[in-house]
């Protein structure tokens, strides 16, 4: 008898504590001061690195990678933030499937491409010799291609073509993608930008 008096008591306070619980909001749901300022790093990556964009984070060849064991490839996200905010925005993952993200992380990404969709992080100065082959070409192959991008939808770049869009290139680079690039605007990592500009600027060496 007394157990099942002790047992009726705590279903008695959990029934009474629920009651209690008065909060009408989405508790995970940032509020308007938590996103005064949203930080890349901090705030985007850790969303495109797990949960539904989990097949961008697991090897797989046919798609984007975000990330791979250790290794965040923050340039691809940061180049994708016009997909974020179409998806946002009601629009399909341009992938298979469907995608969606929770309304936190909507209210998250929507900030951030509020206010210009840029990343926080400042990268050290590029110094020394930057070539086509050994610097261009491994951000072009992680940032530029994919289905919906270079090498799918849009048109196959190598060197000659990008020497012959020179001009755009600068204006791209300078502002980090937000102008210059033919199919819209991008929102570009540091170190890609400051690759680019200082490949730009050292002549173009293959």
């Amino acid at each position: 008898m007394n157990k099942l008096i002790r047992y009726m008591g705590v279903i008695g306070g959990m029934l009474l504590f629920s009651a209690c619980y008065n909060n009408q909001k989405d508790i995970t749901v940032p509020t308007a001061s938590s996103l005064k300022t949203v930080s890349f790093r901090d705030d985007i990556v850790p969303i495109l690195v797990s949960g539904a964009c989990g097949c961008h984070n697991n090897g797989s060849t046919r798609a984007l990678q975000f990330s791979l064991k250790d290794t965040v490839y923050y340039g691809v996200i940061l180049a994708r933030s016009g997909v974020f905010a179409d998806m946002i925005a009601g629009k399909d993952h341009p992938g298979e499937g469907g995608i969606y993200f929770s309304p936190s992380q909507s209210a998250i990404i929507k900030t951030w491409v509020s206010q210009g969709a840029k990343d926080n992080y400042v990268p050290p100065a590029i110094t020394g010799p930057v070539t086509y082959t050994t610097n261009i070409v491994p951000i072009y192959k992680t940032v530029c291609k994919g289905s919906a991008c270079h090498g799918g939808l849009g048109p196959t770049l190598d060197y000659a073509k990008m020497a012959a869009d020179k001009a755009d290139l600068s204006k791209m680079m300078a502002s980090s993608g937000s102008s210059g690039h033919k199919g819209g605007s991008l929102s570009l990592d540091g170190t890609t930008t400051a690759t680019f500009l200082a490949w730009i600027a050292q002549g173009l060496p293959q």
